[in-house]
């Protein structure tokens, strides 16, 4: 008789699940959307409750499809959940998760490179101070909401409140600890009591357990099975930030492969060996072997919600998700370069490679021809060109081909973008190479109900997608145009923040 495994992927804006066979077969798959608030520019906090809802509802969902005891393990991941949520005593949310997208931590990040130091943070955490990371969102929280932050007892990642909330059992994954940042030892894999010293935070409000995302972090305790359809004590793993298993999705357990994942923002990753220090990029230990091997990556804060913000203004007359397939119709006439438009997509400032958080969003080139078919093509042209950046950060020896998964991979003319102006052959998982897959996948190693090695027949790859090569030419053109017109504009930002916030 088949046993299943459910992978769920808690997402910025919308939570995934997947129910599959342990030998790789998909039943069934469902989503579920929700909304994040942006209470004033550059902040950005999620509600605990909406996650919990939506994870619980499609567990609900698609175990009605299979007999409770069939259900034989759990994996779920989630968005990089910045500070965490402020959970009391009694397991409680008290209050949202200022998530990774929210930039309102600069003084803080400023605050902690004077107080640690960038060598020493360097060399102890394999990161540097922004607002990007958690640590320096717990300083704010810390100084600007004291009340909140005392009445805390745990801040807990998005994925470890669901699994807390289901299990009792309260864990953080290494990757999460990692991407933390600033007081995680990356080299010692635990916090760091030196650092938590000196920058002020209060290390027993961190979870005090890790673990790996295949070790169980707990099993489904009686009441939350008998109502989602599961039988009691089924394992459910904790296997940490979204795109660590989106990259296990597409089969990467070795080190080597670039990986770029697409849908509210864009990471590009490549797992090694030793962390990349040194070279702007965020760095935590991977979701496979997290004490073996590193994930390395840099990225846009906007990608896919750049795409989702010129939908909802620009053309309502579709819904979120007929918008985009519409618009890549409708644009997919205008010529490289987009008739002389050029879009800074940093509408939330901008992590690594530039850790920027000043910048905002900018169309260059506007004019009263412009029509919105243009415009919607340069927003995309800005998510390839943030594409080929990020994977410039890890040098020249990354071979010709990239792995793209995530939402975005479902657009032909988008994924052709990328193809072009990065000059690299683009490959396409069947799966889409989501992030529930690679949940899937990590928990059935855990149950041994699949092998590492045999990973390869869960994921295929099944479209490769060649560059034109004359729109490269023009695209290597425009592209330096790209990097020149952040440099012109970071200044003027830079001071027009400045005036803002007197």
């Amino acid at each position: 008789m088949a046993k299943y495994i459910l992978g769920i992927d808690v997402g910025t804006s919308g939570t995934k699940a997947m129910l599959l066979t342990t030998d790789g077969e998909v039943i069934a798959q469902q989503k579920d959307n929700y909304s994040f608030e942006t209470p004033h520019p550059g902040w950005a906090e999620a509600n605990a409750k909406d996650w919990l809802n939506a994870v619980t509802s499609l567990i609900r969902t698609l175990s009605s499809h299979v007999e409770d005891a069939d259900i034989v393990a759990i994996g779920i991941d989630g968005l990089y959940g910045g500070s965490g949520i402020p959970v009391d005593n009694k397991g409680q949310a008290i209050g949202p998760a200022l998530i990774w997208m929210d930039r309102r931590a600069v003084l803080e990040a400023n605050e902690a490179t004077k107080l640690v130091g960038e060598t020493e943070l360097m060399a102890v955490t394999a990161n540097l101070a922004d607002p990007y990371y958690g640590y320096t969102k717990l300083m704010w929280l810390k100084k600007n909401k004291p009340d909140l932050y005392a009445k805390t007892a745990t801040f807990l990642p998005p994925e470890s409140y669901i699994i807390a909330e289901l299990t009792g059992e309260v864990s953080m994954n290494y990757s999460a600890a990692g991407n933390l940042g600033g007081v995680f030892d990356i080299n010692q894999g635990e916090w760091s009591p030196e650092l938590a010293d000196k920058l002020g935070i209060d290390i027993e409000k961190l979870p005090q357990k890790f673990v790996t995302s295949t070790e169980p972090a707990g099993y489904v305790i009686k009441d939350w099975a008998e109502r989602l359809g599961l039988q009691s004590g089924t394992p459910v793993f904790n296997t940490g930030v979204d795109v660590g298993p989106a990259t296990v999705g597409t089969g990467v357990l070795n080190p080597g492969k670039v990986t770029v994942a697409l849908g509210t923002s864009m990471n590009a990753a490549l797992v090694t060996k030793q962390p990349q220090r040194n070279k702007d990029l965020i760095i935590w230990p991977y979701a496979y072997k997290p004490k073996e091997y590193y994930y390395n990556f840099a990225g846009a804060n906007t990608a896919g919600a750049i795409v989702a913000w010129f939908v909802k203004e620009f053309a309502t007359e579709f819904d979120e998700n007929s918008g985009p397939i519409a618009l890549d119709i409708q644009s997919n006439h205008i010529p490289v370069g987009s008739n002389g438009l050029l879009v800074l997509p940093y509408f939330m400032g901008e992590r690594s490679p530039l850790w920027d958080s000043d910048v905002r969003g900018t169309i260059l080139g506007i004019s009263l021809k412009t029509t919105r078919y243009e415009l919607y093509n340069a927003f995309q042209e800005a998510i390839a060109y943030s594409v080929r950046q990020s994977i410039e950060q890890f040098g020249p020896d990354i071979g010709d081909t990239i792995t793209l998964v995530g939402g975005v991979s479902s657009s032909k003319k988008m994924v052709q973008m990328i193809a072009d102006v990065t000059g690299k052959a683009v490959l396409i998982t069947k799966s889409g190479g989501e992030a529930n897959l690679g949940s899937a996948i990590l928990a059935g190693i855990g149950i041994h109900a699949v092998k590492a090695e045999d990973v390869s027949k869960w994921v295929k790859i099944d479209q490769k997608i060649l560059p034109n090569k004359n729109n490269t030419k023009l695209y290597n053109q425009y592209f330096i145009m790209y990097k020149k017109a952040y440099n012109s504009v970071k200044g003027f930002y830079h001071d027009f923040t400045t005036i803002q916030n007197d």
